[in-house]
């Protein structure tokens, strides 16, 4: 890897409504999720939640949503499949991956293995029917440039170490890479290592995750790591961003 390559990317973040929007249709997704895999809410409750949900989407969120989101929003109760239901789940990553980026989520960087607190911290804030988006977009500030190209660069080295170590014919190349890559990193606050490997927030070894972990973190690293690149201006929207900007 080069940790050069947000020294000439051209980083230029879209408005804050823009962000916003994006973030709130994110958000919108998200509940609709929630609501269909709520058991303890009576049923009449849920549907009206997702009936408000889905009008209220339509009046202030159509410049963000794409049909198949609104073929979510407008699905009746109980009738998502598994694919939207994890896309459902997917869009609250990005939610947070946009309020990190706006100062919504105030923690100094986005954490590697979500427990979800981000994501309700990003619902809480988030506008839901029946708020106008206007109403939250004054006193919104977008980090610096500085911070986000070292956001996404981090999330572009998670991606990178997670796809590490899965051909035989590649091991002694990526280990070669691995070990200059943490010789990049020496120095640097952009990523944990031990001198050997990256490291997660606990000091855990990416070389010593089961697979299932190092598969969650690759699926998240993937979903934040195009949000970055929208939030930096790279493609017209989070699903569509490239997930390396100087390819």
């Amino acid at each position: 890897m080069n940790d050069d390559r947000d020294d000439y990317i051209d980083i230029q973040p879209w408005p804050v409504a823009e962000l916003i929007g994006q973030l709130t249709a994110h958000v919108a997704i998200g509940r609709r999720g929630l609501i269909e895999s709520d058991p303890d809410t009576d049923g009449f409750e849920r549907e009206t939640d997702r009936f408000e949900l889905d009008a209220w989407a339509k009046l202030e969120l159509t410049s963000w949503l794409t049909a198949d989101q609104l073929a979510i929003l407008e699905a009746p109760l109980d009738s998502l499949n598994p694919d939207q239901l994890d896309r459902c789940e997917d869009a609250l990553v990005v939610a947070s991956s946009i309020a990190w980026c706006t100062r919504v989520e105030s923690e100094l960087r986005l954490p590697i293995v979500t427990n979800g607190d981000a994501e309700q911290r990003t619902i809480a804030w988030s506008p839901r029917p029946w708020t106008p988006i206007r109403n939250v977009l004054k006193g919104i500030r977008v980090r610096s440039d500085e911070t986000l190209a070292a956001e996404r660069e981090r999330w572009e080295l998670l991606h990178w170490r997670c796809h590490l170590f899965t051909e035989e014919s590649d091991l002694d190349e990526d280990r070669k890479a691995l070990r200059d890559t943490i010789r990049e990193l020496q120095g640097q606050e952009l990523l944990g290592h031990n001198d050997v490997d990256l490291i997660l927030e606990d000091g855990t070894p990416f070389s010593d995750l089961d697979d299932d972990t190092l598969d969650e973190i690759a699926s998240q690293s993937e979903i934040r790591l195009r949000a970055l690149n929208w939030v930096c201006g790279f493609g017209d929207t989070p699903a569509t961003a490239p997930l390396f900007v100087d390819e």
